[in-house]
């Protein structure tokens, strides 16, 4: 099993409550995660809400189930279980305001993949910060398009 874990910042030209918000619109992330979609299992899309996110195209796609640890709007903070059956670990997702129109978004995830070993876990964590950085690339074109 591999433990996978990796960190992706990005300073964003947009408020930090329209990043915040988008993040927490777990349906909505089909319209920016490539071959995505998110079914909520669960819940008001707050804390205790469990939702799975199934990235591919059968018979090939990875279901990702997830639990909402703790949300706090006014901080702009979530964690976030995977809770498996493939895909375990931790996600904690932040925003900052680094200006009125500007700010900076954290995504950290802790996984353990199962079937990898440990050796591919360096490459795997490489290959996840690139892609979720080419996910928030797209989410700040959504974001800005919704505004316009």
């Amino acid at each position: 099993m591999a433990n996978v874990d990796f960190t992706v910042v990005r300073e964003l030209p947009l408020p930090a409550r329209a990043v915040f918000d988008e993040l927490v619109d777990w349906v909505g992330h089909g319209d920016w995660v490539p071959v995505t979609r998110v079914e909520i299992l669960s819940g008001d899309g707050g804390a205790g809400t469990e939702f799975v996110a199934t990235t591919g195209v059968r018979p090939i796609a990875l279901p990702d189930r997830m639990r909402v640890e703790s949300l706090d709007s006014e901080a702009m903070t979530v964690t976030i279980t995977k809770i498996g059956p493939i895909l375990t670990g931790d996600v904690r997702l932040t925003v900052a305001a680094t200006g009125d129109t500007t700010s900076r978004l954290e995504w950290f995830e802790a996984i353990r993949v199962p079937f990898v070993p440990q050796v591919l876990s360096r490459p795997l964590a490489w290959a996840a910060a690139r892609g979720f950085s080419t996910s928030i690339s797209k989410m700040a074109k959504v974001i800005r398009t919704r505004d316009h």
